[in-house]
Formats: C-alpha cells, structure tokens, sequence
C-alpha cells in the first residue's frame, strides 16, 4: 500500500536541544534485516596522539614536517619516525609501533608526548592566522617577554595594537586580560606614557568597564545555559501552573545591574540574550516569538559581518534555528531562504571553514534539507536524499555525533514510511531503538517507537503491533514528552488489531475526529508537526482501500 501522506513528512524531529533530558529504557528490538540499512558503528577509542595524527590533511602533515625540520629535526629523528608510523597504520597497535622503533614502554610514552606537543604546535602556526583570540593571546607573550627584558614602552606598544584588535573581534576576555597587565606595567614602572594627560585614569576608568562587561557577558551566558538547561530538565508548559513557573523563573534570573546600564552591550551580550529568550519561548511553546528572537541573533551578524568568520559556529547554529522554528511555524518560504544561505556560508571558499565548522554545518543544513523536503511533500526526494546520507555515512565522508545519527536515522524512517518501504523503515527505527541507553532524547524515542507500531500495522504484523505496544504504553505513562496524541494512537491500533477489517473504517473515523480535536492544545500541535497521523488516518477513512492481511 502507498501511504502519499503530506503532512506526516513532518515525523521528520529537529531536536533543538543538544543535551538529553532523561533516559527511557526500552525493550530492544531483534528483527532480521530484510534490505541495507542506515547502519551506525560506533569507532573504538583511540588515544588522543592517534586520533589527532590520523585527523591531519595533507597540507598540515607537510606544515609538521617542515616545522619539525626547522627545529633542527631530521626523517631519522625518532618523533619523527614515530608520526610517519602512525600516519601509515590502519589501526594502532602499541605493540607493533614499540617493536619497530625499537622502544621500551618507558620511552614510547615519552617520545608520544613530545610529538603530541610537536604537531600542536605545528597546528598552532596554521591557525593563528584564522583564529584571532589566538593571535592575541601571542602578542600577549611577546609583550611578556619584552617586559622581562625590561623594555617596558616597547612591551606597552605592543598591548595598545594587540588591544585594539581585541575590541574589532569582540575579545572581551583578551581585551581584560590585556588592561589588566598594561595597569601592571604602569603601576610598577615610571614610563613615558604617563606623560599623557590623565593616561592613569583613562586606563583605570577602561579596566572598570571592561570588568563590568566581562561579568555581564558572563551572567548573560550563564542565564542563556539556565533557561536552556531548564527546558533539558522539565520540557514544555504543559499548563498553567508549569508556565507561570516558567514565568517565575525567567524573571529570577534576569542579570538587570543598574550601574552598567552605561556600558554598551557588547556583540555576545546580546546574542546571549536573544539566545536566551528564543530558549524561553520554545519552553512556553511559542513558536513565533522563538522565531523572531532566533531572526534577532541572525541579525547581529549582519550588522557585524565580521563575526561571521570570526565564530562561523555560532553563526552556523543561529542559521539553524531560524531554519528550525520556520520549521514549527510551517513557514516553507523562510526554511528555504536560509537553507540556501546556509549552503552558500558553508561552501563560500573565501570564508575558510576549519573541519569542525564544515562538519557541525554539514549535519545542519542537512537537517534542515530534510525538513524542507518533507514540507514540499517531495517524499521520492527525501528518500533518495536519505541513500546519498547513507552512502557518505558508508564511506565514512559523513559521521556526525550518536545522538545527531539517530535523528538523522528517523528522518530515513519517516521518508522510507512515507514512499510504503515499511521494511526500510524497520531497519532505521529498529538501529534507533537498539542504541545504548541516554543516547537519544525521550521525544524521538516516542515518534520512534509509534511510527514502529505503524509500519508494522501496515505490514500485517499485528502479533508483533499487539506485543510491542505493552512497552510502548508503558513508556508513554512515564516519560514528560507524551502527548494525548500518542495515547489515543496507541489506543486506536489495539482497537484496530482486534477487530475485524471489513469493520475498522468507523474506528479510523473516530480516531481522526478525537486527533483533530487535539489540534487546539499547542503541545498536541508540536506532536502532530513531528509525528501527524491524521494523513495516515485520512488515507484510511478517505480511501477506502484493502486492510493488509495478518502475516501468519
């Protein structure tokens, strides 16, 4: 049976927050698979040297070489010897490495922590130019080192252009850290500088304001991780008592500090504050607001363009949650528009992403793609998108984290139960399923495990539907994230699976009616927009097709 459903492409879940809000057991699933599968392998630990060498490009592997070479090293140096080693093997082996390079335990260890700090250091050299704290943080050595030859002015010169670059780049730490040790040379010595009028007091007056703008954007960050960590706590309003705490909450920890009102609010104090507020109305299941709140932070890097390329992580991350909440808004318009400028940020040659930043946006644009796909109703190219995900993921070109392949295995699932490849759609939700525990978050287990008893119905499974919606109740009366929608679903299947086919159509009617009723409860809305059975309902009542037969 085709299932052409239009709005349950949206059992595709963008879970916002990256931490997990819970554990939930769950009975593991055994079932053997029928075709390939989106299959996740976990890699073994290795130590950090042998992930760190194996994790170089070419271009730093030859940058370490000439960096090695430069010291005074030669390719017979054992450090040296030891990398070219380790670059070649497949998989590490200690043994192997000390019988080679003829070293006792002793010594390997030794000469493994030389060359870690070797190639850091090679990295360091790479990276100063793209990293701007770092930089910094260099010129505050120099400056130190002037100091201790006792060329103070020099030394002072030095931190007035390094701080002035500070201020540029919304370095405030740096920034603080730089006064803090031009007040130590001022204080100590009797330069020149103090020939300048009130020299002394504008330095103090700067040091006061960059404490009290450190501190701020600290408060506001911690507030931002608060409320944040709120919603990982105690999920959504679920009604008026739990909003009003919310409420309650929000206020307490506001960072309102008259004397600062003043100072400026600097680039991240901001962003902290539309970050924070965005996570507020999310909590309170206001989509809308969440919306324009995560527009607010995306506009800070229009106005300063700068920051762009200065922390691409979090400019990528604002992208992706304006991407997100025109997802829960159903705004098709707005997740295309910055689906395309998150492609374009991401492939923009001139802006020179390190992997981190290519990988982090990689798994959101994907994401996002996703969304967009399903909100066209374009479900043969959610599909054929999820085979181009596996093939990468095969061919280990694309791995995101553990917790980010399960949404990304559901998404597979959703697309593979919307074109009736329900085999398919097992396999990913059975690899979500079996997972270690506290891997993934309590609402996709749930979409997980009633788009399971879904699949299964329409394959005839009606044994296995019966059995495995013991657990599923279950898990439904313990966990924060269910909704009534879950509930009647689970309800209407057994009601189903016990009634003979020829006279289900008046308990598809009923289920649809009692679902749609639960539209107007905004929590049931955000449960239908991840998982809508009322298309599988409609497809049912409207139809009028054959109901499959029970497998023997």
């Amino acid at each position: 049976m085709c299932l052409d459903l239009v709005q349950l492409c949206k059992l595709s879940t963008d879970y916002l927050c990256d931490g997990q809000r819970g554990v939930v057991q769950t009975q593991r699933i055994r079932c053997k698979p029928i075709t390939p599968k989106l299959v996740f392998m976990s890699n073994p630990v290795k130590d950090q040297l042998w992930r760190l060498v194996k994790s170089l490009n070419k271009s730093e592997k030859r940058n370490f070489k000439l960096f090695a070479t430069r010291a005074g090293a030669t390719q017979k140096s054992r450090f040296i010897q030891l990398f070219d080693l380790l670059d070649k093997l497949d998989d590490l082996d200690d043994s192997i490495v000390m019988q080679r390079l003829h070293l006792t335990k002793g010594k390997y260890s030794n000469l493994k922590r030389h060359l870690f700090q070797q190639v850091l250091a090679s990295l360091r050299l790479i990276h100063i130019d793209k990293e701007v704290d770092i930089e910094l943080r260099e010129q505050i050595d120099f400056s130190r080192i002037l100091y201790g030859k006792g060329h103070y002015l020099d030394a002072l010169r030095l931190l007035e252009r390094a701080k002035a670059k500070a201020v540029e780049h919304n370095q405030d730490l740096v920034h603080l850290q730089i006064v803090e040790f031009q007040k130590l040379i001022e204080a100590r010595h009797v330069t020149h500088s103090r020939q300048v009028r009130n020299k002394m007091d504008l330095l103090l007056n700067e040091s006061s304001e960059r404490c009290y703008s450190v501190l701020t954007t600290s408060e506001l960050f911690s507030m931002n991780i608060q409320i944040h960590g709120r919603y990982i706590e105690s999920g959504h309003s679920r009604d008026e008592r739990e909003y009003n705490e919310n409420v309650a909450y929000w206020n307490d920890i506001q960072t309102v500090r008259s004397e600062r009102t003043s100072i400026t609010n600097t680039f991240h104090q901001q962003i902290n504050r539309f970050q924070a507020s965005m996570w507020y109305h999310y909590i309170q299941l206001n989509f809308e607001d969440s919306l324009e709140a995560a527009y607010n932070a995306i506009n800070l890097f229009n106005i300063s363009r700068h920051m762009t390329v200065k922390d691409p992580d979090l400019y990528l991350r604002c992208i992706y949650y304006v991407g997100v909440f025109a997802f829960l808004n159903e705004d098709l318009y707005t997740l295309r528009r910055y689906n395309e400028r998150l492609e374009a940020f991401i492939t923009n040659t001139d802006v020179n992403l390190n992997e981190n930043s290519v990988s982090i946006g990689t798994v959101y644009l994907k994401l996002n793609r996703y969304n967009q796909l399903f909100m066209e109703g374009d479900h043969a190219g959610a599909y054929a998108f999820s085979r181009r995900i596996a093939k990468g993921y095969r061919h280990a070109t694309f791995r995101p984290a553990e917790h980010r392949w399960g949404q990304f295995l559901y998404k597979a699932a959703a697309a593979a139960f919307l074109t009736a490849r329900y085999e398919q759609a097992l396999d990913h939700l059975n690899e979500i399923i079996n997972t270690k525990l506290g891997v993934h978050r309590q609402d996709l287990i749930i979409s997980t495990r009633v788009l399971h008893a879904l699949c299964n119905y329409e394959l005839g499974h009606y044994s296995l539907v019966e059995y495995h919606l013991t657990n599923l109740s279950r898990l439904l009366r313990r966990s924060q994230e269910t909704a009534e929608v879950h509930r009647i679903t689970v309800a209407g299947l057994r009601k189903l699976i016990g009634t003979p086919a020829l006279e289900r159509a008046e308990i598809f009617t009923q289920l649809l009616e009692d679902t749609e009723a639960l539209r107007g409860n905004v929590f049931e809305r955000k449960a239908l927009i991840y998982l809508d059975t009322t298309q599988w309902l409609r497809l049912h009542t409207e139809a009028g097709l054959p109901q499959p037969k029970p497998s023997r």
